[in-house]
This record gives structure tokens, C-alpha cells and sequence, in this order.
């Protein structure tokens, strides 16, 4: 009925249709497979994102816990009247953040985590644990009201309880670090998957002569959905990558801890941005890694010679943001002048300093210290400009 060459051509267009209607019949079952895999995938990455937050809310449960714990500890150690008692407004916040610091590492407690990251989780705990029985001591000692035991009470205040807390501080930091990199792994190791099923789908369209438009499709929604991930990972940092200190983000939310304490004690609060003189010609002459080291180094020079009350944050680039708490103005810029002593490479910096007023918004305290700044660098940089706040109600009230 057909000739050779007949049975040929027949031959032939079977050999390429075949393959083509197996393609075409599995391609449904591998794009099922396919939103299965993703699926799964983004159910893992958004358990292990509900995890990262938890520990963030750790830490920054540990970053109010301590704001209210120096309240009351000013209180104690002035000898404030009241100051022990439960229902005085810093002692307080204190009990309803270490409420809060108890409640939320129970609900970090209940998630999965690593062996690593459960130990060091008992260890915050066990710190936490031995911060808070220290601190029933102290309110003890404080309230019995003999002189020696109110010494005794302030003393340790201001030394094991502190102690402790920066224990407590660096395991937290440690914990939320540890937690978000697992992030990034699962994130990396459900996109890989995702890439190996893509290829198998290549493949079939390659043969199907069919496949690029829902590769196309495809690769442009996980992208989209790495790049919201990505943003949510970089939401959850809170620290400079090159300097270590603290963000514009975490700024924000100390600074606010900082004015509420400065309202509540009726205390100045001086706030300062500092820029490097001449940084840019720095890097030009030297090169951007020698740049880098010497931020990382005037950070950390400036940072020893700080209090511990005080906030020093980098803003981007040579710009830097300093708050001192319980400073006026003359003090803040003799402060800051020392500050700005023997820094590596004689690099100099200009500062423009004002003080907060109450009920003022801090952005405009910012923008009254840039003006400051500016005014210090016209004048000849490496000098220290102070300006007073305007007179009567705070702005942006």
C-alpha cells in the first residue's frame, strides 16, 4: 500500500511527533509537579520568615527592656522618691517590657530551630532568668531603705545588672543573625529546586518547539517573588554592614526610645551629624578599600568614647548621626570636640550639634543640625558649629 519512500516520510513524522505528544502529555504533569514544588517552597520560606521576625521581636524586646531598666536605674541611683515602687511610671514599663521579653522568647521557644540557635536561645534565657531574680534583690535592698543597702542597690545597677544585659544584647544579636542567614539559605536552596525543574521544562519545549514563552512566564514570577523576599530580608537588618553600628532603621526606633525618656526626665538631648572632611578625595587618592577601613576604624574610635546612654549611627556614606542624652548644648559640643581627637590618618570631621525641643518633631531637629553642619563646613571644616533650638514650643507639634 505505501512504498519506501511513503513508509519513510510516515516513519519520520512519527519519530518527530512522538516526542512531541510526550512532551505535550507530560508537560501538564510537570507544571503541576512545578506549582507544587513552589508551593511548598514559599509555605518553608514563610514559616522560616515568621521565625526570623520572631527573632527580631527578641531583640528588640531586649532594646526596650533596657531603655526602661536605665529609667528606673537613673531613678535608683539618684535616690528618686518612688523609685522601686511598681507603680512608678519607669519601673512600670520596665515589668510590661520584661513581660513582653518573657512572652515573646516563649513564642520563639515553640518554633523550630537549629542546635545552635536553641542554645543560644537558653542562654537569653537563663541571662534573662538571672537579670530578673538580680533585680528583685535590687528592688529589695532599695526599698528597705537603709543608706548602705540603697549604695549597695545602685552598685549593682550600674554594674552586674548591666553586665548581664550586654549579654543578653550580644546573644540576641547573635540569635537574629544566625535565624535570618538560615533565611537566605532556604530562600537559595527552594530557588535552586525551582531552577532544575525549569530546565526539565526547557527541555520539553525545546523538543515540543514551544517552550520559551512559559519559561519566560515563569522565571519572570520567581524573580518577582526573590525580589519581594530579598526586601523582606533586608527589612530585618539593622546594622551597618561595613561599621557595625546601627542603621538609619534601628535609629529610628532607639531615637524614639531616647526623646520619650528625655520627656519623662525633663533632660536635654543633644543631637549631632558628624560628615569626614574631604572623604571623597580620600577615596579617590586611595581607593575605595582603604575608604572603607578607615569608616570602620573612626567608628569604632568614636564608639569607645561614648556612653552607653548615647546613640552613634551612620546615616550613609562619610555621614554619621549622634545622640547624648542628658546633654545641653556647651557640654554636647565639648563632648563632641573630644570626639573628634586623634583620629586615624589625621582624618577630621565637621559637626553640626543642636538640642531637641520637646514635642518636636526629629526630623527638624535633623534639619536644624545639617544647617549647623553646613555652617561648620563653610566655615573651614574641622570644627564643631552648635545651634540653639528656637525659642517656645517644639515644631511639627
Amino acid at each position: 500500500m505505501f512504498d519506501k519512500s511513503d513508509k519513510g516520510i510516515i516513519l519520520k513524522t512519527i519519530m518527530v511527533a512522538a516526542p512531541i505528544l510526550i512532551c505535550m502529555g507530560l508537560l501538564p504533569v510537570l507544571s503541576f509537579y512545578i506549582e507544587k514544588l513552589e508551593e511548598n517552597g514559599r509555605s518553608e520560606i514563610v514559616d522560616y520568615i515568621s521565625i526570623a521576625q520572631a527573632a527580631m521581636a527578641v531583640k528588640f524586646d531586649a532594646a526596650d527592656l533596657n531603655g526602661w531598666q536605665t529609667g528606673y536605674a537613673f531613678d535608683i541611683i539618684r535616690h528618686v522618691d518612688g523609685a522601686a515602687g511598681n507603680d512608678a511610671v519607669s519601673r512600670a514599663e520596665f515589668l510590661r517590657s520584661a513581660s513582653n521579653f518573657r512572652r515573646d522568647i516563649h513564642v520563639l521557644r515553640t518554633m523550630p530551630l537549629a542546635g545552635d540557635q536553641r542554645n543560644l536561645l537558653d542562654s537569653v534565657q537563663q541571662d534573662f532568668d538571672s537579670f530578673m531574680a538580680l533585680d528583685a534583690q535590687i528592688i529589695a535592698m532599695y526599698r528597705s531603705g537603709a543608706p548602705a543597702a540603697r549604695d549597695k542597690a545602685s552598685n549593682l545597677v550600674m554594674g552586674e545588672e548591666i553586665q548581664i544585659f550586654n549579654h543578653i544584647s550580644q546573644n540576641t544579636n547573635a540569635l537574629a543573625v544566625s535565624i535570618t542567614l538560615d533565611l537566605m539559605k532556604k530562600v537559595a536552596q527552594s530557588n535552586s529546586y525551582g531552577i532544575v525543574a525549569r530546565w526539565m521544562m526547557l527541555v520539553m519545549w525545546i523538543i515540543a518547539s514551544a517552550m520559551g514563552i512559559l519559561l519566560v512566564r515563569l522565571l519572570h514570577k520567581w524573580l518577582s517573588q526573590m525580589r519581594g523576599l530579598m526586601q523582606k530580608l533586608e527589612s530585618l537588618a539593622g546594622t551597618d554592614e561595613l561599621t557595625q553600628l546601627p542603621n538609619r532603621r534601628t535609629w529610628d526606633i532607639q531615637i524614639e526610645m531616647m526623646l520619650a525618656a528625655a520627656k519623662r526626665y525633663r533632660q536635654p538631648i543633644a543631637v549631632a551629624l558628624f560628615d569626614l572632611d574631604h572623604f571623597k578625595q580620600f577615596n579617590d587618592s586611595h581607593g575605595h578599600p582603604e575608604g572603607d577601613r578607615l569608616l570602620r576604624e573612626v567608628s569604632i574610635l568614636i564608639k569607645s568614647r561614648m556612653r552607653q546612654s548615647d546613640l552613634f549611627a551612620r546615616f550613609g556614606g562619610e555621614e554619621f548621626v549622634l545622640a547624648l542624652m542628658d546633654c545641653d548644648l556647651p557640654q554636647a559640643m565639648t563632648r563632641i570636640d573630644s570626639l573628634r581627637r586623634n583620629l586615624p590618618d589625621n582624618q577630621t570631621f565637621s559637626v553640626g550639634v543642636t538640642l531637641w525641643a520637646e514635642g518636636e518633631r526629629i526630623h527638624n531637629t535633623l534639619a536644624r543640625a545639617d544647617k549647623a553642619l553646613y555652617q561648620a563646613k563653610d566655615g573651614g571644616r574641622d570644627r564643631v558649629v552648635g545651634v540653639e533650638p528656637p525659642a517656645g514650643k517644639g515644631e511639627g507639634r
